[in-house]
């Protein structure tokens, strides 16, 4: 039996895993212990897609998000994996599986930026992008 399954969240079950989604962006840093969790509903709800890791009881242990158009272009955001389950590939299979469904949606312009330290995740399957700089306003 696997460890964990990987799929598409439905948007209508975001209420379901705002605890766990919580907890994860508790421990990535994101957010603290002040943070409702009602308020990463609309966070799972709004997103293009959310692709997320389920362990054996249905527990959100790892997810990513996409925001897009829907046509052409896609920025992901949010890769995190329960402490626990880190090192056995499971970001990998995330990413994977999130940039083969936008592309079977046409989208082909699919971009993120990385924290530091995470740039092997996305450069097995991405590449940097020379000659572009990342803004945040």
């Amino acid at each position: 039996m696997p460890e964990y399954i990987v799929e598409l969240l439905n948007p209508s079950d975001a209420e379901k895993y705002a605890s766990d989604a919580a907890h994860l962006y508790r421990q990535a840093g994101w957010i603290d212990d002040s943070t409702p969790e009602s308020e990463l509903i609309p966070i799972l709800q709004n997103s293009y897609c959310v692709m997320g890791a389920l362990d054996e009881k249905g527990h959100l242990i790892g997810m990513m998000r996409a925001l897009s158009d829907g046509v052409s272009d896609a920025y992901l955001l949010d890769m995190v994996v329960e402490e626990s389950h880190r090192r056995r590939g499971l970001a990998h299979e995330i990413l994977r599986r999130l940039n083969d469904y936008l592309k079977e949606k046409g989208i082909d312009w699919i971009v993120c930026i990385s924290v530091p330290g995470a740039e092997n995740l996305y450069a097995s399957s991405g590449k940097v992008m020379k000659g572009f700089v990342p803004f945040r306003f």
